[in-house]
This record gives C-alpha cells, sequence and structure tokens, in this order.
C-alpha cells in the first residue's frame, strides 16, 4: 500500500520540480555580464510596423554570429519580403521579387529596397536587453525596463522592454517596443536559442 501510495505521489513531485521558478534579482553587473558574452544566437517571432497611415506584420527571423547575422522578414503566408545577409564583406539582401542586392552599410540598403527604418547596428544588442551606448532604466528583478539612445543617423529611440523569460539560464526580453518620432516597431519573440557554433549550418 505505501509502494503504491508513493508512486502515485510520484508525478505530483516531479510537476512541482518542473514548475520551481528560475532565480530572480540577478545582480544588474552580472546579468549584463552575461548579455555582453552572449554572441551567438537566434530568434523567432513577430514584428509590427506602425505608423499613423499604415500597419504591417511580418514573420521575422534572427540568427547573430559573432558580428555577423542573418535577418529573414516574411509575411504570414511564408512569403519573402526581405532576406537579409551581413558578414565582414558586406550585406546581401534578397527581396520580394527574388532579386540580389549588395552593399555596406545594412540600415541604408533596407531603406533603400523597402522604405523600412530599422536601427539594425545598434538592435543587435538592443534586442538582448543590453543598453549599449544608451541611457537605460532598470525593472525590479534588474533588467532593462527601457532605454533611449541616439543610431548613427543621430536619431533618438526610445525602447520599452517586457515579458523576461529564461533561455538557458540567461533572462532574454520576449516583447519590447522602440520609437522613433511617428514611427514604432514591436517585437514579439516566441523562442530564443543561443549557443550557435556559426551561420554555416543555416
Amino acid at each position: 500500500m505505501k509502494a503504491i501510495f508513493l508512486l502515485l505521489l510520484l508525478p505530483f513531485v516531479l510537476a512541482g520540480c518542473a514548475q520551481i521558478p528560475a532565480p530572480q534579482n540577478i545582480p544588474w553587473t552580472s546579468h549584463q555580464q552575461q548579455i555582453n558574452e552572449l554572441n551567438e544566437w537566434d530568434f523567432t517571432g513577430k514584428l509590427a510596423l506602425i505608423t499613423p497611415k499604415e500597419r504591417h506584420s511580418l514573420n521575422i527571423y534572427w540568427l547573430q554570429s559573432g558580428d555577423d547575422f542573418h535577418i529573414s522578414l516574411t509575411t504570414f503566408l511564408g512569403s519573402t519580403v526581405l532576406d537579409v545577409k551581413k558578414t565582414q564583406f558586406g550585406t546581401q539582401i534578397i527581396d520580394n521579387n527574388g532579386d540580389l542586392f549588395f552593399g555596406m552599410d545594412t540600415e541604408v540598403l533596407i531603406n533603400k529596397l523597402s522604405g523600412l527604418i530599422i536601427p539594425i547596428d545598434l538592435l543587435q544588442q538592443w534586442i538582448k536587453g543590453n543598453p549599449n551606448d544608451a541611457i537605460y532604466q532598470l525593472n525590479e528583478n534588474n533588467q532593462v525596463l527601457s532605454l533611449s539612445g541616439i543610431d548613427k543617423n543621430r536619431a533618438n529611440w526610445i525602447i520599452d522592454y517586457s515579458d523576461y523569460k529564461v533561455t538557458q539560464g540567461i533572462y532574454l526580453p520576449h516583447k519590447l517596443q522602440l520609437k522613433r518620432d511617428h514611427l514604432r516597431l514591436k517585437f514579439a519573440i516566441s523562442k530564443w536559442q543561443i549557443n550557435h557554433a556559426n551561420m554555416d549550418s543555416h
């Protein structure tokens, strides 16, 4: 009888262990060191681009490997809007017509081909909640709540962060909103992955 009771109790014990939350209130210096050292990652999610006159919603996949990255923007039906690959040799972009373009400045090339304004250079750190070259405010868990930074075109961006979740022991934001003048970029990240060896396998 005792053995049967223990067997019945075991699933509840295991469920309780699985639901133990990750530790909160990690010191900011420790958390920032973690995200500073995080140079190999990718995520999938949604990106909404909002202006007073229009709104567009896209799927986004972003793979970062050191200073190189691959960003894919697609419609909800899976059609390519922009496919961006940046290496030390420059940036190549495939547009929605399948045409290939090449340039040395990713932000300029994206804007030229699509009209989109995305602060890619700074966003490689900001997307992780790392406030490089920005004024920032922390939340009660010592994660970035908001930041204000200036891009290379001297435009001011404000970012609000929410919904941090743990990925392999590191807290990463799953919702953030970038604001510049009348433009808003809203990221809803569904899944982070870290520690990719390189970009060649993707």
